[in-house]
């Protein structure tokens, strides 16, 4: 391992080392004051003999000069010998005062922590560079000891004290004047937790009293004790009264973990020179501080792309201190963590530093040590732990809610170096690439949950649904080996490849426990969306996952678009699809249908457009238009274009919604030749698959039931437990169509007072609903529902079901709507609105075929 862990060679300028050491701060008092008494000469004689009695005791304790100004700063192995050194060195200046008749005095900070070392080049140090730089939050907390202290007296830090009270018996015979004193815990400036504070010196020489406080260091004690004037003690009652009353007044927060912060990873600085460290430990590190339901880790990938809006290239640029502070800042990240792995002493240590983004002062930091390279995922999950309590998190949280990095992750540094390469093939859309990676990785270690968790994700992306299904349900038999938040999501994942119904109450629970968890309300908006018809409950999850720290945010931006163009809020929808940007998919469409929706663009116009620009690939979105527009023959062309490039998987939906456009338009004699054309299409085997399916089944029975037929197969309409709402809602409609077509229009009204009219009702309930009151001669109810159908056509475009196989009927009973509208009209004695609507039925479909001159013609013959 030692061999493995050797550093390379030297190079110009190495790197710094994280080193537990002791620092000692030794500063005169009043030196300037001393120069003016003695005058320059006879204080730089004196000044001199102190230089030298302090190096001449330096080597005696095993100690380093680091750096001189009026006094030194040293560094030393443990804090015994920095005390040893510290009290010789005030029983030194106080026989150099007696010997040179001064009276030259001394205080002195001691504290212990990790620091960074490093030599300065030969070439630095003639330029006036000290041989040796030291860096660290101990520095500065010495230094504030140093200044708390009076003249003679020596100050520690509560862990300096506790190593080196443990070792007192080394300082020998000097231990019997020797006295140690606590003073309690005192607040720096500048350091953001209290430090203990302790003395120690000879009884009749030190001080060995309290420090008074400054603007720069308090002591922790009770209001009543602090030296303050009446009217301050009275004001802090007041406050110690007013902010009890406050928090028991204060309205409680909504959500629990609403305010939790974002912390940025920085990249691994492996110091070891071995090589499999690389790529493997970063991740690792991600998933073990990923498992808290506290802080937050901004991902990966959009941390690379805040770099590129840096003006720097993402696949060349380190995410350091500098970089990765400015990361946080723009992401608005609380802090910055910086892991490090290094060879120290023949031991494995993992460090990872607490960086305040705004200084880029390292707060604090934490390590654990290890042998060999197996010690590395325990260290990792110590130094994980330890940084979740310091960031707030309560101790039996972590304790209870973590699990082993090698059980959660696996313990095969290549296999979680191809999980890592094959993320980033991923976040960038490399999807092939990707799935290389992640069966690598699996193949490397068949436990690894996650691989194979990402395996299904990628495999959903490319359309592969029986392989998605696969691979989700090896990572589900699999969730004991991921963290509490992927196991429920692997859960969530397995119910939306299995029964996708269900998976909406299990991204529910998912987004209500993390509510930071983009995915959780990515696929809980599109569940709503596409299963459910819930607007407004996707719109709510689709707008936490558009945050600003998701990378993916483009696509819940899209997505928002869609359902805000279904709720006819066309300012907003094109304000989200300006934001999503261009993305690579079929939705593509959508944006172009605001106008069109709105009555801005004519739907011929987009249609032309759109075609012009090679955007001929989405038959259902050019059908929709052409139906829009009144052009059956359009439309009929499309379908049948498309029915030469596709699947024989798609041959049935493309019949269906050929089927529905014929039944809309009144041409009946086509919809026996159609049937015939799909007599042999089969749906998919997936179960999102078999949903749509079960969906375009019942579809199709409704649009037959339309033209009076028998519906296509005897268990289209058979309700079943796992029906997705729409499904359900879906085999409603056809049922009462059927008894619409059987001449019960009051037995079909009974059957539709079945589904709720709450906003996540499919369009066409409200055809159904218009053909029956119509039918059944209620007719200012059947006007109403056409009235809803005109001013609802951003939902008939937006519609999903089933991969959009009724949105060209939708789109094209939005205008037909005008034409009942009017014929209700003229039923209710309302000439004035009929003729109103039947010239917006005119404006819309001028050139209307024969079925609907007919109906024109008798409102216009209407007296």
């Amino acid at each position: 391992m030692n061999a493995l862990l050797q550093p390379s060679a030297p190079t110009p300028h190495p790197a710094a080392i994280p080193l537990l050491r002791t620092l000692v701060l030794c500063d005169l008092v009043d030196s300037t004051a001393l120069t003016q008494r003695l005058g320059d000469q006879r204080a730089a004689d004196l000044f001199r003999k102190h230089d030298r009695l302090a190096r001449a005791l330096l080597p005696l304790h095993g100690g380093r000069e680091i750096d001189k100004t009026d006094g030194f700063l040293f560094m030393f192995e443990r804090p015994v010998q920095a005390v040893a050194f510290a009290l010789d060195y005030q029983r030194a200046l106080r026989d150099l005062n007696e010997a040179e008749g001064s009276a030259l005095a001394a205080r002195v900070g001691i504290h212990v922590g990790d620091v960074f070392a490093w030599d300065n080049s030969p070439e630095d140090i003639a330029r006036g560079a000290k041989p040796i730089e030291v860096e660290g939050l101990v520095k500065p907390i010495t230094s504030r000891l140093m200044q708390l202290a009076l003249p003679n007296q020596i100050l520690l830090s509560g862990v300096a004290q506790a190593l080196a009270h443990r070792a007192q018996g080394e300082l020998g015979d000097r231990l019997e004047t020797v006295r140690w004193r606590t003073y309690g815990r005192y607040r720096f400036k500048g350091v953001p937790d209290p430090i203990p504070v302790f003395e120690v010196g000879d009884e009749g020489f030190a001080p060995l009293k309290p420090p008074p406080w400054s603007g720069k260091a308090h002591r922790e004690v009770p209001f009543w004790r602090r030296p303050a004037t009446l009217g301050i003690e009275v004001a802090a009652l007041l406050l110690m009264l007013a902010i009890p009353a406050w928090y028991l007044l204060r309205p409680a927060p909504a959500i629990a973990f609403a305010e939790r912060d974002w912390v940025v990873v920085g990249d691994l600085n492996n110091l070891t020179g071995d090589v499999r460290f690389n790529d493997s430990i970063d991740t690792a590190f991600r998933i073990g501080l990923e498992q808290s339901r506290y802080v937050n880790v901004l991902s990966n990938l959009k941390a690379r792309e805040t770099v590129a809006l840096m003006q720097r290239d993402p696949a060349k640029t380190a995410i350091d201190r500098s970089v990765g502070a400015e990361i946080a800042l723009r992401d608005g990240a609380r802090a910055l963590i910086l892991p490090t792995i290094a060879e120290i002493g023949g031991r494995v240590r993992v460090t990872a530093e607490v960086v305040d983004p705004n200084t880029q002062t390292t707060v604090w930091s934490e390590s654990a040590d290890g042998i060999g390279v197996e010690s590395v995922l325990p260290s990792l999950d110590q130094v994980n732990q330890k940084l979740r309590v310091r960031l707030g998190e309560a101790l039996a949280t972590v304790s209870s809610e973590s699990k082993p990095l090698d059980r959660v992750a696996t313990g095969n540094l290549d296999a979680l170096r191809a999980y890592n390469l094959g993320q980033r093939a991923f976040d960038v859309g490399n999807l092939k690439d990707a799935l290389t990676f992640f069966n690598q990785a699996i193949a490397l270690d068949p436990q690894f949950a996650f691989a194979h968790l990402m395996s299904a994700q990628t495999h959903g992306d490319l359309g592969d649904n029986a392989a998605a299904t696969a691979a989700v349900e090896a990572a589900w038999a699999l969730k004991d080996h991921l963290p509490a938040r992927d196991a429920i999501y692997v859960e969530a994942m397995h119910k939306e490849f299995t029964a996708p119904s269900l998976a909406i109450g299990e991204f529910r629970k998912l987004s209500s426990l993390y509510p930071d968890y983009f995915s959780a309300h990515g696929h809980l908006a599109y569940l709503l969306w596409q299963y459910a018809n819930d607007y407004d409950g996707a719109i709510a999850a689709a707008e936490k996952s558009a945050s600003a720290q998701n990378p993916y945010r483009s696509v819940s931006e899209y997505l928002l678009g869609t359902l805000e163009l279904g709720q006819e809020r066309f300012a907003e929808a094109a304000r989200h699809f300006e934001a999503s940007g261009e993305l690579k998919t079929n939705l593509r469409w959508l944006p172009v249908m605001v106008d069109v929706a709105r009555g801005t663009t004519s739907p011929r116009a987009a249609l032309e457009r759109e075609k012009a620009k090679a955007r001929g690939d989405d038959w259902s979105a050019m059908a929709a238009l052409a139906a829009d527009g009144g052009d059956l023959a359009a439309a009929r062309a499309i379908i049948a274009d498309a029915r030469g490039k596709s699947k024989l998987a798609d041959a049935f939906k493309l019949d269906v919604v050929e089927r529905s456009l014929h039944s809309a338009f009144g041409a009946g004699e086509a919809v026996q030749r159609v049937d015939q054309a799909s007599a042999a299409s089969t749906p998919g085997d997936s179960a999102p698959d078999r949903a749509e399916a079960a969906f375009r089944a019942a579809f199709d029975a409704y649009v037959a039931a339309r033209e009076k037929g028998a519906p296509r197969t005897k268990t289209a309409l058979d309700a079943k437990p796992g029906d997705a709402p729409t499904v359900a809602t879906m085999k409603t409609l056809a049922r009462a169509q059927i008894a619409l077509a059987q001449g019960n229009a009051q037995s079909a009204l009974d059957i539709l007072a079945g589904i709720a009219i709450d906003g996540t009702e499919l369009y066409v309930v409200h055809v159904a609903r218009m053909d029956a009151y119509a039918a059944l001669g209620d007719h200012a109810k059947a006007r109403d529902e056409a009235l809803w159908l005109i001013a609802h056509r951003g939902r008939a475009y937006t519609e999903y079901n089933a991969d959009w196989v009724a949105r060209p009927f939708n789109v094209a009973q939005s205008n037909l709507a005008w034409l009942v509208a009017a014929e209700q009209s003229i039923a209710l004695g309302d000439k004035a609105k009929a003729r109103e609507y039947s010239a917006g039925f005119s404006m819309r479909w001028p050139t209307a075929g024969p079925a609907f001159a007919a109906r024109m013609r008798k409102l216009e013959a209407t007296p």
